[in-house]
């Protein structure tokens, strides 16, 4: 379960080319990260360099379900809302699952997940219309660990956030400035 952390990054689809300085850097303030580059740009060294900058800190990684085919032997995996409905048992020792409604947050909660993301909170183009805080709130009441906010979130968003029930935030932008 995650329940010391505030911020959780997101890797960008698109690797910037100033990639592992920022992990460095995310190094430092985040014990965890979910790795989830575009399934082209993958490579297993790739993979491997993240985990040893975030692992020589204390820090874990967080293979994103996208790319399971791509690593054998993962210790934790971040589930899309679409695995995690397509889920009936887990194989790794941490699991969480990126949730946009109520069916997904029971399911995770049926699952027993360690943590969830609920998204998006705010609006983001090309992606579902926004929940706001309150529904945000009402969801995260649903499922029994750490919910953590995501989607069009910057970390000074972290109070408000907290005030509705947010273990902390979760996000790719506001951690990496990039645009996909």
């Amino acid at each position: 379960m995650i329940t010391e952390a505030s911020f959780i990054p997101i890797t960008p689809k698109k690797i910037p080319e100033n990639f592992f300085s920022l992990i460095e850097k995310l190094s430092d303030t985040s014990k965890y990260l979910i790795y989830r580059v575009d399934v082209i740009d993958f490579s297993s060294e790739h993979w491997n360099k993240t985990k040893e900058i975030y692992e020589n800190k204390g820090g874990k990684v967080i293979l994103n379900s996208g790319l399971v085919k791509n690593i054998s032997g993962h210790e934790s995996l971040h589930l899309t809302s679409r695995d995690l409905i397509e889920t009936n048992q887990l194989s790794s020792s941490l699991t969480g699952a990126s949730c946009h409604n109520k069916k997904e947050v029971i399911k995770a909660a049926q699952l027993g997940l360690d943590y969830i993301f609920i998204s998006p909170i705010k609006n983001v183009v090309n992606k579902n219309p926004a929940l706001g805080w309150e529904k945000f709130s009402k969801l995260a009441k649903l499922f029994p660990g750490p919910s953590f906010a995501l989607g069009g979130l910057k970390q000074d968003d972290l109070r408000i956030a907290q005030e509705n029930g947010a273990q902390g935030i979760a996000g790719i932008s506001g951690f990496f400035q990039s645009s996909e």
